[in-house]
């Protein structure tokens, strides 16, 4: 069970206190805090401080704060008895979100050398900055004014582990991470090596398969805001309008915002090929193929486009000028089926569950199908209890039954289908 990470209280105290007891944390902490300045630091206004619970016991807890562009984690704890990187992950990147959102460029932290959290930060790209024990990591430069212009865009930061909970779907992930991501996060070295970094990227595939995941991982993995412009909320304003809309939608993007990956999903409805059955206003068509250009332009900006029908694009809107890559989402693979249920399945149930055989039967089932059938399997056994009294948790037959009472999104048609737009579309 995923531990909820929550604002701390003042009734938390007494459980933090036996927490950093247990970890060797008094009356002097690896942080080289004193117990009484941990308290007052994690009672400061305004305060910084986030517990993760499990539960109802405290398993975590993070303290931290906002120094000019500098934030910092000044204590953090895990339970040695739990899953210590899980929590110590989604302490971290709730953290993180935190002190970006109070104007941080920066954080940092200071602890011994044989701190066991020195590990567990360096795994999340902290690095030791010269002979002292310091860490730090970048943050994205989104500004001072940072909260008011991320919820006026409709904008937010996707936590760091994101991208590494994108189990499953191995092929697309990596051909995304090195064609997209290194270039973007590694520009000098790209720089180096000839190598021009992605403005402007089509994800095209089959519905439910991942792709607007895998835009969001993309900017949680280069720590850039995720922005995403909706078609769907502009239509209905008339074709003058709705270019205008759009412009502006872009234009905010790319002047508010320092860096930010801008998603568009469903993109056929801004660019579909030029037919009489088109729906979408030429003038908003074009307005669009205006911005492209104009986001190529800023080198901490990415484009990700998404389609589930990318034979339906205008031919002229996937040309090379205007996007680097055209890449495949497919459907996961049994491997994948495998990885995506162990996710699920050691969020939901203790109980011993074979693997193998859900990914065997789930076959045509998409990310987003297996999530359901395993949210449907964890419902059972909950009203299972509810109704009939204590019981175990999710067992092998409830997730056989959530799978056979699941539609699968997918079909040997359409898989074949993809198959061909894959060879005729994808470019990377």
């Amino acid at each position: 069970m995923r531990a909820t990470i929550r604002p701390y209280q003042h009734g938390d105290l007494a459980s933090i206190l036996q927490l950093w007891e247990q970890t060797g944390s008094v009356p002097v902490g690896h942080d080289g805090l004193t117990l009484d300045q941990a308290v007052e630091l994690m009672n400061a206004n305004p305060p910084l401080t986030l517990v993760a619970e499990r539960e109802g016991d405290t398993v975590g807890v993070a303290i931290g704060g906002v120094v000019g562009a500098l934030g910092w984690i000044y204590r953090l704890t895990v339970a040695p008895d739990g899953d210590v990187a899980e929590v110590s992950r989604e302490l971290i990147s709730e953290l993180e979100l935190k002190l970006a959102e109070g104007g941080a460029r920066k954080v940092a932290t200071v602890m011994e050398q044989d701190s066991g959290s020195l590990a567990v930060l360096a795994r999340y790209g902290y690095a030791a900055a010269g002979t002292m024990r310091y860490l730090e990591r970048p943050l994205p430069a989104i500004g001072a004014a940072a909260p008011a212009a991320l919820e006026e865009l409709g904008a937010h930061m996707i936590g760091p582990g994101l991208w590494d909970e994108l189990r499953g779907l191995d092929e697309a992930k990596q051909i995304i991470e090195r064609r997209v991501i290194l270039p973007l996060a590694e520009p000098n070295l790209a720089a180096r090596h000839g190598v021009s970094p992605p403005r402007a990227i089509v994800l095209f595939g089959p519905p439910g398969t991942g792709k607007t995941t895998f835009a969001k991982g993309i900017a949680s993995r280069l720590g850039w805001p995720f922005v995403e412009v909706e078609a769907s909320e502009i239509a209905g304003e008339g074709p003058e309008r709705e270019a205008k809309l759009l412009a502006e939608s872009f234009t905010r993007a790319r002047t508010d915002l320092a860096s930010a990956v801008v998603f568009v999903d469903e993109v056929e409805d801004l660019a579909s090929a030029r037919t009489d059955e088109r729906k979408v206003s030429p003038s908003v068509t074009n307005e669009f193929l205006k911005q492209i250009p104009r986001m190529r332009e800023h080198p901490e900006h990415l484009l990700v486009c998404a389609t589930n029908w990318v034979r339906r694009l205008d031919p002229a809107f996937l040309r090379p000028g205007r996007f680097d890559h055209v890449l495949p989402v497919g459907a996961p693979d049994a491997e994948a089926r495998r990885a995506i249920w162990s996710r699920y399945v050691g969020e939901i149930t203790d109980e011993p569950i074979d693997v193998d055989e859900l990914a065997a039967e789930s076959d045509l089932f998409t990310p987003a199908d297996i999530e359901f059938a395993a949210r449907k399997a964890a419902q059972r056994a909950f009203e299972r209890e509810h109704f009939e009294g204590p019981t175990h948790r999710a067992a092998q037959e409830d997730f056989l039954h959530a799978i056979s009472s699941t539609r699968p999104s997918l079909s040997t048609e359409i898989l074949d289908s993809f198959s061909e737009d894959v060879a005729r579309f994808a470019r990377y």
